[in-house]
Parts: C-alpha cells; sequence; structure tokens
C-alpha cells in the first residue's frame, strides 16, 4: 500500500481502525494528519489498533507527520502486535513513539516489535511507545541492525533478508516489496 487511508483523524497507511486480524502486510509512503491544527492518531500501518485487533508479520516504512498522537506503525495501540518492525520518521504534536504514539493494551500484548532508531528520528531506545518509556516488547535497532538479520522472533519461512531488496531490510516472502 503506497499512501494514507484516512478518515475522522484516524489516518493510516493501511487502515484507520483496526478490530480485526491484519497478517504478512506493509505500508509504505507518506501519512500526514488532516485534522486541524495536527492532531488525529497517525500510524504508518494502522491509526487505532483497537482492543480485539492484531497485526503480526507486517511492517511499515513511511513518513508520519503532523499527527497529535503519532507511531512509526501505530498511533494508539490497544490490541496485540508481533513480529513487526518500522523504519518511517515519525513526528507529533502530543505522542510520538518508534513503534506506537500511544499504547494502552494489557501487559504482553507486544512481542517481538521493532522500530529503526536512525530513520524515525525517535533515537531514544526507551520511547519506543509515546507515553510508556521502554514499554516490553518494543526494541529500538540501528538501521544496519535490522539489515544484518532477521530479529528476534521473526521466522525466516515468513520473513526474508536479502541486500537488492527492500534496501536490505527484512520483507514477508509471500509478499515482497514492488
Amino acid at each position: 500500500i503506497h499512501g494514507a487511508i484516512a478518515k475522522d483523524g484516524l489516518e493510516g497507511g493501511l487502515v484507520g481502525t483496526n478490530d480485526g486480524k491484519i497478517v504478512g502486510s506493509y505500508a509504505r509512503g507518506t501519512i500526514t494528519s488532516q485534522a486541524k491544527q495536527g492532531g488525529g492518531l497517525l500510524g504508518s500501518l494502522v491509526a487505532w489498533n483497537d482492543d480485539g485487533g492484531a497485526i503480526a508479520n507486517s511492517y511499515a516504512r513511511s513518513k508520519v507527520t503532523k499527527g497529535g498522537t503519532s507511531g512509526g506503525l501505530v498511533g494508539q495501540n490497544d490490541g496485540a502486535i508481533s513480529a513487526s518492525y518500522c523504519t518511517g520518521e515519525v513526528t507529533a504534536t502530543t505522542y510520538a513513539g518508534g513503534l506506537i504514539g500511544f499504547d494502552q493494551a494489557q501487559a504482553g500484548s507486544l512481542n517481538d516489535t521493532y522500530w529503526d532508531t536512525e530513520t524515525s528520528g525517535i533515537t531514544n531506545p526507551s520511547q519506543g511507545a509515546g507515553n510508556i518509556a521502554n514499554d516490553p516488547g518494543i526494541t529500538g535497532l540501528s538501521t544496519a541492525q535490522l539489515q544484518s538479520g532477521l530479529p528476534a522472533g521473526f521466522d525466516p519461512t515468513v520473513w526474508g533478508e536479502n541486500t537488492n531488496i527492500n534496501n536490505g531490510l527484512p520483507y514477508l516472502l509471500a509478499n515482497p516489496p514492488t
């Protein structure tokens, strides 16, 4: 998916609100808030991962700007996320997180999730979520670390890595980038 899908201040590169399952997906492009004065929820993949929503084996390489709450993968998370990563630049007026802008999911809902501390502009390794320092299950990695082998928890039957594909970053074998 390239670009943003927007509705009422919920802007995500793939969907605005997820209350189901997103598996094996990716998004890239630029997501910019259409809400007045830079409000709303913005996420490179999903603006709001609602309670009951699950994201697995997915990634985003999108720039997220001018949101009230912005995350490199998800703007607000109330659900579960596993084996996923993001690399895009993140800016916000209220909460900005490398992976999640505002996380209020139950403990243990995040597993093997990563963000690029160089390309995101979120260099503080404790800022994987914008509202919780050192949110368990989120890890910041450098670009070189993301390109040097699959991150922990990424299944090699699902994910691949090749210097000539996706700028050397992990990609989905069943859904390679175009």
